[in-house]
């Protein structure tokens, strides 16, 4: 299954605009060495980078558009961190935070970027947003850590959309004594969207031997034929036979 993380490098005005730039393509460079499939937002402004809040619902837009499966914000200095919680919560997808490290300070104090400053200022605003993130240790793109991290977040990323994309079959009630595999459906589709499709024993029984009484037809000449087999319908639970 493949999986699209929407790349979204922010910066905020107080640092070095060309060096977040700078930073941009090496991180975007790291990513495609890594076969990471990423939508970036190069053509979002001139930079390349999310600082404001009008380029903010254009990014919603594209990523919503190119069905981005994770968020993956990368701060190539301070960062902005509202816009960043922002741009999070409503895209709603699983979210990994990282910078690369801090140079020293220059001569006159002026610093570059301040990278782990804001990533803490970020982190902090999103769980005020209740949104989850992954916070991936500051490090250069070329260090193991990055590249572990990155295929780590691409993993649950995979996961949380083939999750949300589930439904559950249930043959059958559960046995009285299993009270460990009680669940609640109406839970499961109230926070994920996930609907049970029940259908009982007797049903299933039918439409088995209703199967294995039943046979193929196959027609001859061309090589094509037709086969029938056992259907069940998800958005109306029975069994029924279909050629």
């Amino acid at each position: 299954m493949t999986v699209r993380i929407g790349y979204a490098p922010t910066r905020r005005s107080i640092f070095s605009a060309p060096d977040a730039v700078k930073y941009r393509k090496i991180i975007a460079d790291r990513l495609r060495e890594l076969d990471v499939e990423f939508v970036d937002i190069d053509d979002i402004n001139e930079e390349g980078l999310l600082f404001d809040e009008g380029d903010r619902l254009r990014i919603v837009e594209k990523f919503r558009a190119e069905g981005v499966d994770g968020l993956f914000l990368p701060h190539c200095n301070f960062g902005t961190e509202f816009v960043c919680a922002r741009l999070a919560k409503d895209l709603n997808v699983p979210v990994l935070l990282w910078g690369p490290l801090d140079e020293r300070p220059e001569a006159d104090g002026t610093r570059l970027r301040d990278t782990q400053c804001g990533l803490f200022a970020t982190g902090k605003v999103l769980r005020r947003f209740q949104v989850p993130f992954t916070y991936m240790t500051n490090c250069r793109v070329d260090d193991p850590v990055f590249a572990r991290g990155v295929r780590d977040f691409v993993a649950v990323c995979n996961v949380v959309k083939t999750f949300r994309a589930a439904r559950i079959l249930q043959i059958g009630p559960r046995p009285y004594e299993f009270y460990s595999t009680m669940y609640n459906e109406g839970e499961l589709i109230e926070k994920f969207n996930i609907e049970v499709v029940p259908v009982p024993l007797p049903e299933l029984t039918r439409g088995v031997k209703a199967a294995k009484a039943f046979t193929p037809r196959v027609s001859s000449g061309s090589g094509t034929g037709t086969t029938s087999m056992l259907n069940f319908s998800m958005s109306s639970p029975s069994l029924y036979m279909v050629e």
